[in-house]
């Protein structure tokens, strides 16, 4: 057995990994609401992060643009970053927006539209509100109607969830890019071709990768910042990240249905040099190393939840590359 850490110092070289393009994905929630923690990030660090790509020369970007860099369409910059925001909270009206608003930036933020509120106590913002960022560099996308998960919903239920949502923000604010967030984070290869069909461009989860030409377009990572996880320490490692990729994984969907899985795959990486971390108790048991195929032992999966794998490796130079996926035990 090999324990296994988040970020470890073990050096090896991935010349070749530096040259894929790529960009990072960042996604808050709420905004200086100290009671979530999980959800909320203090609007002092978000400027920090802000300050942090502007010093650094990263550039923030439009979704419209990783849209056709999926599609081949477009290059991305060497330094290329998108901010996204799920669930329009009114903090962050009040207090995101006015600091991407003041560096003159563009952010995506996706609406559950059943939650959009004019009233003084909603804890949702309003279609003026959302009329408002629209107008000063704000994309506003599609989180269903509901928020419920999309797994497992018919085919006409999930339509049902995502083409009123779609229908409603077009009325409140007019044509927006087809670009989904899926609730929760939550996606399986079913609802994924459910999506693809309705015509949307890409699809976003909440599991933490970096986003490269080879990641599925209706499954892509982002990392989440909060309180908990959204420190400077943190986030600086995210920004000089850069993908591990994987291929010829034996399990590519999300689902699992007993409360262990055994997950393997093939990299450009001797194996002995990756470490792995499941979060939420879940604990990875064996890893049995094969050269360039590494194969995960996940035990302790519990009914109902989720579950993050994050893979990490770092070079020679110190550059760490990172592979993430989503899981959901749910029976």
């Amino acid at each position: 057995m090999r324990y296994c850490i988040f970020i470890f110092l073990i050096f090896y070289p991935l010349s070749s990994y530096s040259k894929n393009p790529h960009a990072v994905v960042f996604m808050y929630h709420r905004f200086d609401q100290n009671k979530y923690p999980e959800t909320s990030i203090s609007s002092e660090t978000f400027e920090k992060h802000i300050l942090f790509l502007r010093d650094n020369k990263v550039d923030i970007l439009p979704l419209t643009d990783l849209v056709l860099f999926l599609k081949n369409k477009k290059q991305l910059t060497k330094k290329s970053a998108f901010i996204t925001i799920d669930d329009a909270y009114k903090s962050f009206y009040k207090k995101g927006y006015p600091i991407l608003k003041k560096y003159n930036l563009p952010f995506s933020i996706f609406v559950s539209t059943d939650f959009v509120s004019n009233k003084k106590t909603s804890d949702y913002m309003s279609w003026d509100m959302l009329r408002e960022v629209s107008k000063n560099n704000g994309l506003v996308l599609n989180h269903t109607s509901s928020h419920k998960s999309l797994i497992n919903l018919s085919f006409n239920s999930l339509k049902r969830e995502v083409q009123e949502a779609q229908q409603i923000i077009e009325k409140e604010i007019g044509l927006q890019p087809m670009i989904l967030s899926f609730p929760y984070g939550e996606s399986d290869v079913e609802s994924e071709k459910m999506i693809k069909k309705l015509g949307y461009n890409i699809a976003f989860s909440q599991h933490s990768s970096l986003v490269h030409r080879g990641e599925l377009k209706f499954r892509l990572p982002r990392f989440s910042l909060n309180d908990e996880y959204g420190g400077m320490k943190r986030f600086k490692t995210i920004i000089k990240a850069k993908p591990l990729v994987i291929f010829n994984e034996s399990f590519k969907d999300t689902l699992v249905n007993s409360d262990n899985l055994i997950f393997d795959f093939d990299t450009n990486v001797n194996s002995e040099l990756i470490n792995c971390f499941v979060n939420n108790e879940a604990f990875i048991k064996e890893i049995s190393d094969k050269k360039k195929n590494l194969m995960l032992h996940i035990n302790n999966l519990k009914e109902g939840q989720r579950y993050r794998i994050n893979c990490t490796y770092v070079d020679q130079e110190e550059e760490i590359f990172w592979y993430g996926k989503m899981i959901k035990r749910i029976n």
